[in-house]
């Protein structure tokens, strides 16, 4: 892989960090996107899933007659039928082997996991169909908490383990337990964070085309590629012989990274059938089967200096992995939680052990933060309870803690590589912003509400390897760009879009990169078939690392390019510079050569070529951050991820003391991404990272019953509208990495880490004279009334 000094920046940054218009926003504003929903192929057939009614069942027996006899319904199958399909291999060496089958075999685990495909003519019949469907279960005893999970005496959800731990990482540092043990004074809490997910305003979708020897697969994902090598170890099909486009997709957000069963079913029945099938979820089917997340127990215990600094910390994520039955594998977010556990603190003794379980959940999985609020929200609010506990200022606290910036570089307990960044200017800012107006806000009342300000600061790994978590890839990405005879730029690259300005990033660095005008810059996406082998779109990574293979290539453009402008200006390739006015010798703007005579020369007018030199110009590169580390090294550390953003936000709320409701009256952000190269785009992905983060914190909530049944529907999954969202105040502060091109660090999910921390943190101060234990989200109205003693604490 290519070292990041060795990339060249682009000749003239005109486009990058300008207010750019996003390509292609009008016709998704005016409904004129291609959505999976929006192919029409002829013959298309549609796929209903027959779901689990219970949580944990034998299966005693299936009868479909009665649905294979109902006019129109084409084929029912059970998973005795999937001839020739595979289980999804496990990946990872440290997770208890899951055999992930697209249809329950003899057990279900959770409610809505499949168990029958009925393919008809079209979805109302398949829908009828589905219901004639007469499975006989016997019903099990469910597992539904973590801590009947870990209980020994609980069932087992799978055959062969001897418990129900998915995961089980148990580390043991002797200096960080002689420190706890010899230290005067010591604090030890549990928090917990809520279970909650992506609610992509498209759910998953999925058509599959077979024509005999090569199959098409239409999908809303965001990793292609993977994907397509996921369908091949699984299906009677090589790789080769798989082509998987993403077509507009209406949101990820990490939920469509993962591979499922509905994607494997519709691929075999094209297959089978010789025509399209399409499945398209509805939005109850969504809330069921696609991959929930967080739901995380965190244990912190730390030996604390007289000043309350931490001298030691030690902790234990628990994380509620569902059923496990995601690929690849839905306990990573705890791994990600765990590299982050000492913030952006000097903490240089700690600790931190894993144990992710399955119960009769739906599968969890990724969602936007991926274990980085988790790790924010426990540590933000065990840091505040410090102060609480011991008398001591919780800002002061934190100021004796944060990184300055002559720590850097600096390597963390956990072996995270931080270069730089802004940490205690970010958090000095929102400080000066944030008490002026809690102030402003508490004379307003003449101090006669309940108002609180809470703060939360972190730092966040951006552009992580694939390989830690999954046993599988890297961090790498790639990128291909041809000139054509109009000196148009063609640029397919491994990353996607999912509506977060992937395609007016690549045009915009590609066009600053080559001197190009946007309109002579065309960029496509999602294709395996047209794109470089390529890792899509997760983990912050498509600016830092999909900006690095792009600049790559375009220098091998360039270079080339300079030398046949050189050749026909007859002057020295050395001498050849590229800006506006084309290419020309330096210090003399005339003559100059156009893209369009280099594109003409290299493809059409191959004579006028240098002597020797093959035709055309394009280039494939790739980029992986050499700071990248794929295992742990000796110390026991991993340096995971390529970049670290660092923030600090800051909420101000009012706690109404009658009902419980927690209203948030000002949101502020001080953030830290690097260089940036569209600030429209920037800013939305914060604002919408602030708005899901103030969801999970606030109103949505994943409640299951103790028999494993979901309590919650799209009706009371509450997720925040503009009117819950307060005004927010964003500010940029810009520090450079030294590892990655241009110094980017990635923004796409920092918005979501902040809220579960500031606004608890809030919540407790406005709460502060009723000594609440705040440490669980989300804070919905009833459990704030509990916190104020206004109603009984849950047995």
């Amino acid at each position: 892989m290519i070292n990041t000094s060795e990339i060249e920046p682009p000749p003239r940054p005109l486009y990058v960090g300008a207010n750019v218009t996003r390509p292609g926003d009008d016709n998704l504003l005016r409904g004129r996107g291609t959505f999976v929903a929006d192919i029409r192929l002829n013959g298309t057939v549609e796929m209903v899933m027959v779901r689990s009614p219970y949580a944990h069942a034998e299966i005693v027996s299936i009868d479909a007659d009665a649905a294979r006899a109902l006019p129109g319904v084409i084929a029912v199958w059970t998973a005795a039928d999937l001839h020739g399909v595979s289980p999804f291999p496990d990946l990872a060496a440290l997770a208890a082997p899951v055999a992930m089958l697209p249809l329950a075999t003899t057990k279900v685990r959770y409610v809505g996991m499949p168990v029958a495909a009925v393919v008809a003519e079209d979805r109302y019949i398949a829908e009828d169909a589905a219901e004639l469907v007469a499975v006989e279960y016997s019903p099990l005893t469910p597992v539904t908490s973590i801590e009947q999970a870990l209980d020994a005496a609980s069932p087992r959800l799978f055959e062969g383990w001897d418990s129900n731990r998915l995961v089980d990482l148990a580390i043991s540092i002797p200096a960080v337990d002689e420190a706890i043990e010899a230290a005067g004074s010591t604090l030890k809490r549990r928090y917990r964070i809520g279970r909650h997910t992506a609610m992509p305003i498209e759910t998953r979708a999925t058509v599959a085309e077979f024509d005999g020897s090569r199959l098409h697969v239409r999908a809303c994902c965001q990793t292609p590629h993977m994907m397509r090598t996921a369908l091949s170890y699984v299906l009677p099909i090589g790789e080769s012989d798989i082509r998987v486009t993403a077509p507009s997709v209406g949101g990820g957000f990490g939920q469509k990274q993962h591979n499922y069963p509905e994607d494997v079913l519709v691929c075999w029945a094209s297959m089978q059938l010789r025509r399209p099938v399409r499945h398209q979820e509805d939005r109850t089917e969504h809330m069921l089967a696609s991959a929930h997340s967080r739901d995380q127990a965190i244990e912190i215990e730390a030996a604390l200096g007289s000043d309350g600094v931490i001298e030691a910390i030690r902790c234990h994520i628990y994380q509620d992995a569902g059923s496990g039955e995601v690929w690849p594998g839905g306990f990573c977010p705890s791994l990600t939680t765990a590299g982050h556990m000492t913030g952006p603190y000097r903490i240089d003794l700690a600790a931190v052990s894993v144990t992710a379980v399955v119960t009769n959940k739906t599968p969890s999985g990724s969602y936007r933060g991926y274990g980085i609020p988790e790790a924010c929200f426990a540590l933000e609010r065990f840091i505040d309870d410090i102060a609480a506990a011991g008398g001591h200022d919780r800002l002061e606290l934190r100021r004796k803690m944060l990184l300055k910036q002559s720590d850097f570089p600096y390597r963390t307990a956990g072996g995270a590589h931080l270069d730089s960044g802004t940490y205690r200017e970010c958090f000095e800012r929102i400080v000066e912003l944030a008490e002026a107006r809690y102030a402003d806000h508490v004379a307003e009342s003449d101090g006669a509400e309940l108002i609180g300000v809470g703060y939360a600061t972190y730092r966040e790994g951006t552009a992580p390897s694939h390989y830690t978590v999954a046993g599988h890839w890297t961090g790498y990405e790639a990128c291909r760009i041809e000139i054509d005879p109009s000196g148009t730029a063609l640029v397919s690259s491994g990353m996607t879009d999912q509506g977060q300005g992937t395609y007016t990033f690549v045009q915009t660095l590609t066009a600053d990169a080559l001197a190009l005008d946007l309109d002579r810059v065309r960029v496509r996406l999602g294709d395996t078939d047209q794109c470089p082998y390529g890792l899509g779109a997760w983990g912050s990574r498509q600016a830092v690392v999909g900006g690095g293979a792009l600049l790559n290539a375009a220098s091998a453009i360039r270079a080339k390019a300079s030398a046949i402008a050189a050749h026909m200006l007859e002057a020295n390739p050395d001498d050849v510079v590229l800006d506006d006015d084309g290419f020309h010798v330096r210090g003399s703007p005339s003559p100059a050569v156009s893209w369009q005579q280099i594109g003409t020369a290299a493809t059409i007018r191959t004579l006028e070529l240098p002597e020797g030199m093959d035709p055309g110009l394009a280039a494939t590169a790739r980029y992986e951050p050499e700071i990248l580390e794929h295992e742990v090294n000796a110390d026991g550390g991993i340096n995971a991820a390529a970049a670290w953003v660092n923030a600090t936000h800051a909420a101000i709320v009012h706690v109404d003391g009658t009902t419980g409701a927690v209203e948030i009256l000002d949101y502020l952000v001080a953030h830290d991404c690097g260089p940036i190269i569209n600030p429209p785009i920037v800013l939305g992905q914060i604002v919408g990272g602030v708005a899901q983060g103030i969801g999970g914190t606030l109103y949505e909530d994943l409640a299951y019953n103790e028999d494993g049944q979901p309590q919650t529907a799209f009706m009371d999954y509450l997720v925040p509208s503009a009117i819950e969202m307060p005004d927010l105040v964003v500010e940029h502060f810009g520090s450079d990495s030294e590892l990655t091109p241009l110094g980017i660090k990635g923004v796409g999910e920092g918005g979501t880490v902040g809220p579960p921390a500031a606004i608890t943190n809030a919540v407790a101060h406005a709460l502060a004279d009723y000594h609440p234990d705040v440490s669980e989200t989300p804070l919905t109205p009833e459990r704030v009334l509990r916190l104020m003693g206004k109603l009984p604490l849950p047995n």
